[in-house]
C-alpha cells in the first residue's frame, strides 16, 4: 500500500484540505481492510466541525479562525506522514506512533483501540509541537494577548470534541462494526462521554502547558528535552492501550500450534 499515486494531499494547509486528506486516508485503509481506518474516520469528525466553524463569516466559536485552520492543516500533515512512514517501513517520529501503526495490520486490534491510539499519539505528542510551530509561524511567540486568544480557541476545540463523542461512538459501531463500542454505547452511553472528555481535557490541558514551556525554552536543547519528555509520556500511554493486542500476538502461535496438533490427531 502506498500514498504515492493516491489522491491524498500530504501537505494540507487548512481545515478544509485536512478534511479531504483524512477522508482519503480513511478510504484507502478501509478499502484494504485495515482496521487503522477507524482513526482517520474519527479524526475527520472533529476536523469537519472545525472546518464548519472557521468557514463562518464571524469565525464561529473561534477568535482566530485563520490560525486554527492553519493548525488543522499542519496537524493533519503530521498524521499523514506517519501513515506514509508505516507504508514504507520508515522509523516513526515517536514510540507512540510506532505502536499505533503496529497492531492493526497484524489483525490484533479493535477499532476503538485504533481510535484511541491515534488520538493519544496525536494529542500527547504531535499537538504541542503543531501549536508551537503555528504560533511561531504567525509571529506571536512573545505576544501575551495573542497567546490568550489562541488558548481560547484551543479550549473551544474541547467543546467540539464533547459534541462529537456520540457521533464517534456511532461511527465505530456502524461503519467499523466495533462490538466493544456497541456494548458501551448501549449500557453506558452518558458515562462513556463523561470518561472520554475527562481524558481528552486532561491531555489537552497538558498540551497547552507544554506549548508555553516550549515557547519559553532558552535554546534548542531545552526545547528538545521537552519534546523527549512528551514522547516518553505518549509511549507510556500507548503501551497501556496495546497490552491486550500484544498478549494476543504473543499467544497466537501457541493457539495455532495447539489447533494444528488437534487437527492432526483427529485426521
Amino acid at each position: 500500500m502506498k500514498l504515492e499515486g493516491s489522491r491524498i494531499d500530504g501537505q494540507p494547509r487548512n481545515a478544509e484540505e485536512a478534511l479531504r486528506a483524512l477522508d482519503a486516508v480513511a478510504d484507502l485503509l478501509r478499502n484494504e481492510g485495515d482496521p487503522r481506518a477507524a482513526f482517520p474516520d474519527v479524526y475527520a469528525i472533529i476536523t469537519r466541525r472545525v472546518a464548519q466553524e472557521v468557514s463562518r463569516p464571524d469565525g464561529g466559536v473561534f477568535l482566530e479562525p485563520e490560525w486554527i485552520s492553519r493548525l488543522a492543516g499542519r496537524f493533519c500533515e503530521v498524521y499523514v506522514d506517519t501513515v506514509r512512514r508505516s507504508f514504507v517501513e520508515e522509523a516513526q517520529t515517536c514510540e507512540a506512533w510506532r505502536l499505533a501503526h503496529h497492531f492493526g495490520p497484524r489483525g490484533a486490534s479493535l477499532p476503538v483501540q485504533e481510535a484511541m491510539l491515534g488520538l493519544s499519539a496525536h494529542i500527547n505528542y504531535d499537538l504541542a509541537i503543531g501549536i508551537h510551530d503555528t504560533i511561531v509561524e504567525f509571529g506571536h511567540a512573545r505576544d501575551a494577548r495573542m497567546l490568550s486568544r489562541y488558548k481560547h480557541d484551543h479550549d473551544q476545540v474541547n467543546e467540539l470534541l464533547r459534541e462529537a463523542v456520540y457521533e464517534t461512538l456511532e461511527l465505530l459501531i456502524e461503519r467499523h462494526r466495533c462490538a466493544v463500542t456497541e456494548v458501551v454505547y448501549q449500557r453506558a452511553k452518558t458515562a462513556a462521554r463523561w470518561f472520554a472528555m475527562a481524558v481528552l481535557r486532561q491531555w489537552r490541558a497538558q498540551v497547552w502547558s507544554t506549548v508555553l514551556a516550549m515557547l519559553s525554552a532558552d535554546d534548542v536543547s531545552e526545547k528538545q528535552k521537552i519534546i523527549d519528555s512528551m514522547g516518553q509520556r505518549a509511549a507510556w500511554i500507548a503501551r497501556a492501550m496495546v497490552l491486550p493486542s500484544a498478549a494476543y500476538l504473543a499467544g497466537k502461535p501457541l493457539f495455532e500450534g495447539a489447533r494444528a496438533r488437534i487437527n492432526a490427531l483427529a485426521a
